[in-house]
């Protein structure tokens, strides 16, 4: 019975083990480049290149997207073109993600992505930031440190750790986890008007974490959709869903 127990003691601690040191290949599933026919743009973060696309250049209010995680950027092209004619919209994958090389790190993907808000924000009038499941961790981070003027996060999540915790309750997620996009507790230094679309059937992120991450805002500032019947993957799909970004990002002529 002792040498039963051992080899289940030993079996557990091996699956922590290879957790730890394999986790960013279950946190980050980067997807190749498609084809774009729209204007590319490039930006040099302490030496590593980002390429991605921009899209409407010349409009006086600015849009910055960060996606999701298993899906190309570039897909969303048709959807911006769409709800946002009024924004110069910028789509660049992260580090790993695309024609993009580097490893996406919690620390370089935010590292990215103050770069190229500090590289565009005194060019325009307005500043929105939208994140998408992974991208709505970094759109937190950012919204918390940097002065916007409106946000939207779509399938977003309180923190990475409580997701795995969702999916791998039998592992101590949170002595293990390097990266945890900790958005909850930066929620409150958000004083941008925020939008969160959280998808009823989402099956990935749970509707839970992005209740509890909701909960953290300020009220005042926050409208909050459930879009019925959307799950992780199709919520984009959703008349609701696109009707409730393009009021969301309406400017005042």
């Amino acid at each position: 019975m002792k040498i039963f127990i051992g080899f289940v003691i030993f079996g557990y601690l091996a699956i922590c083990v290879l957790f730890y040191f394999f986790q960013r290949s279950f946190l980050y599933f980067p997807q190749p480049a498609g084809y774009a026919n729209e204007i590319t743009t490039t930006f040099i973060n302490n030496g590593q290149k980002l390429t991605g696309w921009v899209l409407n250049p010349g409009q006086k209010n600015l849009l910055l997207y960060y996606g999701g995680n298993a899906s190309a950027i570039e897909n969303s092209i048709d959807f911006f073109n769409q709800v946002a004619p009024q924004h110069t919209v910028y789509l660049i994958p992260y580090r790993g993600y695309g024609n993009n090389k580097g490893t996406p790190t919690e620390e370089a993907l935010y590292s990215d992505a103050l770069h190229i808000y500090e590289h565009l924000v005194n060019n325009y009038d307005e500043v929105t930031l939208m994140g998408r499941s992974l991208g709505a961790g970094v759109a937190t981070f950012v919204a918390a440190n940097r002065k916007i003027n409106k946000l939207i996060l779509v399938t977003p999540f309180d923190s990475i750790v409580n997701v795995a915790k969702t999916h791998y309750p039998f592992l101590p997620v949170s002595l293990l986890a390097t990266d945890q996009f900790l958005s909850s507790e930066r929620a409150s230094k958000i004083t941008a008007k925020s939008l969160i679309l959280i998808a009823e059937k989402d099956q990935i992120i749970v509707r839970e974490r992005s209740e509890v991450l909701a909960s953290q805002f300020d009220s005042n500032l926050l409208t909050k959709v459930i879009v019925p019947g959307a799950d992780h993957n199709d919520i984009s799909l959703h008349s609701e869903y696109i009707e409730s970004v393009r009021e969301f990002l309406k400017v005042a002529e």
